[in-house]
């Protein structure tokens, strides 16, 4: 349910919204998106997947931004886990940003790191597993990735999303920025009640902290993967509540 701050900032929006930019988190690529992109795709929106290096929050907001900048119209930005902190900046002086979706993601405040607000709840299981290399770098642990990042993807799946994965810099989650762009423009909230990587608990007090409206889904942190059709229903609602027209009907 939306709460009233989110109601009042999408009153008076009327641009039709036909692009979204998704973004991905850590420990995935861009590819994560390709069933929420093709759905998308198939209702007739333009859809941009971006590719983060993931070697510094910095660096992920600038490949972000310029993805914005190739966009033309209105658009609904979307990010997936750490996706929601880069996001959260880059949609800061945005103007074509007129929606954010959060999808079991986290979302940033000004001079805030990601690392920080997820200090701000107890350590899910899954980021108790997080293994870094002598350089720094971070990954799920491979051999319990299925089960902690993907427990509702096909095994075979998982496992192959489990040796795939790209290590992170720690800088992603240790850097912090000066402002941000949520208090700015409405936004949507995906809710994972079976996540083991961002737990429920710290996912509704982001939600709450940025007056989203959530979208519950019984799914795990691998949402786009196994419940793709969810985030779609989320990023759907966002287009068409900005433009005031009732929200295409569920199949």
């Amino acid at each position: 349910m939306a709460n009233d701050e989110s109601d009042q900032r999408c009153e008076g929006k009327e641009h039709v919204m036909a692009n979204v930019v998704l973004v991905h988190g850590l420990w995935v690529d861009g590819s994560s998106w390709s069933l929420v992109a093709r759905e998308l795709m198939n209702h007739g929106h333009g859809v941009t997947v971006v590719q983060l290096p993931l070697s510094s929050l910095e660096d992920d907001i600038a490949v972000v931004k310029r993805a914005l900048a190739q966009q033309r119209g209105p658009v609904a930005l979307v990010g997936h886990s750490y996706g929601g902190a880069v996001i959260s900046a880059a949609s800061h002086g945005a103007d074509d940003v007129a929606a954010l979706v959060y999808v079991a993601a986290v979302a940033i405040g000004p001079d805030e790191s990601p690392g920080a607000v997820l200090e701000k709840y107890p350590a899910s299981e899954g980021l108790r597993a997080v293994v870094a290399d002598a350089d720094g770098y971070i990954v799920l642990d491979p051999a319990r990735f299925p089960e902690l990042f993907a427990d509702d993807v096909p095994r075979q799946e998982a496992e192959v999303l489990a040796v795939s994965q790209g290590p992170a810099a720690g800088a992603c989650l240790a850097q912090s920025v000066e402002k941000v762009g949520w208090p700015e423009r409405p936004s949507w909230y995906v809710l994972c009640t079976r996540d083991r990587i961002v737990t429920p608990e710290a996912q509704q007090g982001v939600a709450d902290r940025i007056g989203a409206k959530v979208f519950v889904s019984e799914a795990s942190h691998a949402v786009v993967r196994s419940r793709p059709s969810d985030v779609v229903e989320a990023i759907e609602d966002a287009l068409t509540y900005a433009h005031g027209r009732p929200a295409r009907p569920r199949p």
